[in-house]
């Protein structure tokens, strides 16, 4: 099952071409982003089915990253003095507070927010948003949300305001056009009938397809509309800057995570205006977030971020934020950037080129994920081979983004029927679902090598080589390999 596929003279002549780029890049690598990452992580290994050890390729970016090295060493020191945020007059407490609040302005620097900006933690970026929508949901007006979204920046939105979808186009990318008619149509409706937030992913959990953000924002505000970016999936590998607020273009809400960008505990941040968080009630109210609570019961609060940052926070996940940026801003984010979208160049040129793959975006203008399927396969299926047999991992599945795959899917209204049926029966097998491998700046040459030689052995072989070794699940369609 592990032949390496002899690629054909196309392929010779595209490796022949790469070669200047292996070798800028393999230096590159080697002197600057393998110290940023401890040995262990760069190369565990992990057992195949034939019995040996390899080392793990790990193609799953867009879900967590691995944290940095220098992190790590960072947190365990700070946990020996670690104490209670904004609770003690102690010196653990008062070190511990001291890093907790910097990190805020390490972040708002980081995404090139106005100093009219509050830094707010969650527990996660859906967190975030659920805390926004929450907040948007007690002020008048309907929000303008893209079919493209993942759930997280979807389900807030619909389950607490009025919520208008905007269609994209079939290959799910953003026409302003329509989007300015969806305003137009709305701008001399009562207040409340308004659009009053427009919230969009900066980068696609599946394509990597980055809308344009600020145009869309220039858009917005031409119409008293306020714009919510949710860059999750963009700001660990382009910068993101949410610029100054007299700029038509500049974000007014962002939100992302930590562990996206190689800082662990998973941290959530939401940024947005002063303005708009004094004037709502907090999200969550409890320990911390307000000084004083009278005898009747009164509420005193604060305006502050505080008054948002309720109970004891995640400060190890704060702190670790603020030292990713740091090692980010240090390595250079246009430098991540390039070297991210060569790797991800020369695997989707490679991948083109082998039968019966079909890759589910355009060669232009590539992000830092391709999803793509075998012919004849689930792409479930192809996962778990990729993990059993060759050491390497990838995601399968919806992602959490229903409409953008059934559009690359071409899934009908009569089957998405057909599937809702099955899936309020348990049975979500025929969930439709795509192979997505994400990358991030610790992989390597190697790393798409090894990926592309298996997806053509895989394809060389066929389905029916596989479905002896492996038995999908009737109700769930999870796959896992049969006792031999």
């Amino acid at each position: 099952m592990t032949n390496i596929f002899t690629f054909d003279a196309r392929i010779k002549q595209i490796n022949a071409q790469i070669t200047p780029f292996a070798e800028n890049f393999d230096s590159f690598w080697h002197k600057e982003i393998k110290p940023l990452f401890t040995d262990e992580s760069l190369s565990f290994r992990v057992k195949t089915l034939n019995g040996n050890y390899v080392e793990y390729v790990n193609l799953d970016n867009g879900a967590t990253t691995t944290p940095f090295a220098t992190l790590k060493q960072y947190v365990d020191q700070m946990l020996d003095t670690y104490g209670s945020v904004h609770r003690g007059s102690g010196q653990k407490s008062v070190i511990t507070t001291r890093e907790y609040d910097a990190s805020r302005n390490i972040i708002r620097d980081f995404v090139g927010s106005s100093s009219q900006n509050y830094v707010i933690f969650a527990k996660n970026t859906t967190e975030a948003i659920n805390g926004a929508a929450t907040l948007w949901a007690k002020k008048p007006g309907k929000i303008l949300v893209s079919d493209i979204e993942h759930s997280s920046n979807l389900l807030p939105w619909v389950t607490r305001d009025e919520v208008i979808q905007y269609r994209t186009r079939p290959d799910g990318s953003v026409s302003l056009s329509e989007i300015e008619n969806i305003f137009k149509a709305h701008q001399n409706r009562p207040k409340t009938e308004q659009i009053k937030l427009l919230t969009i992913t900066g980068a696609s959990t599946i394509t990597g397809y980055r809308p344009p953000i600020y145009e869309i924002a220039a858009l917005a505000h031409r119409y008293g509309a306020k714009m919510f970016a949710d860059v999750c999936q963009l700001i660990q590998h382009e910068r993101v800057d949410m610029r100054p607020d007299d700029d038509p273009c500049h974000l007014d809400f962002v939100a992302f995570s930590g562990h996206k960008m190689y800082a662990p505990y998973g941290t959530g941040v939401l940024l947005g205006p002063k303005e708009f968080f004094d004037s709502s009630y907090p999200y969550q109210i409890g320990g911390g977030n307000l000084p004083y609570i009278t005898r009747n019961l009164e509420i005193k609060r604060f305006y502050t971020e505080r008054a948002h940052d309720p109970g004891t926070p995640n400060a190890m996940g704060a702190i670790a934020i603020a030292k990713a940026i740091e090692i980010i801003e240090g390595l250079g984010r246009s430098r991540i950037a390039e070297y991210e979208h060569s790797l991800v160049e020369f695997t989707f040129t490679r991948l083109a080129s082998i039968p019966g793959v079909k890759i589910h975006i355009p060669g232009d203008n590539l992000a830092h994920v391709i999803p793509f399927d075998i012919d004849g396969f689930d792409g479930r299926l192809v996962a778990e081979i990729l993990a059993q047999e060759y050491g390497i991992g990838v995601r399968a599945g919806a992602f959490c983004t229903y409409e953008y795959i059934r559009k690359l899917k071409n899934i009908s209204d009569e089957q998405d029927l057909e599937i809702a049926k099955e899936v309020e029966t348990g049975i979500t097998r025929n969930i439709p679902s795509i192979i997505r491998a994400s990358f991030a700046v610790y992989n390597t040459l190697e790393d798409c090598d090894r990926l592309i030689n298996a997806i053509a052995q895989i394809a060389k072989n066929g389905l029916d080589y596989y479905l002896p070794y492996y038995t999908q699940d009737e109700i769930t369609g999870v796959w896992t390999v049969v006792d031999r």
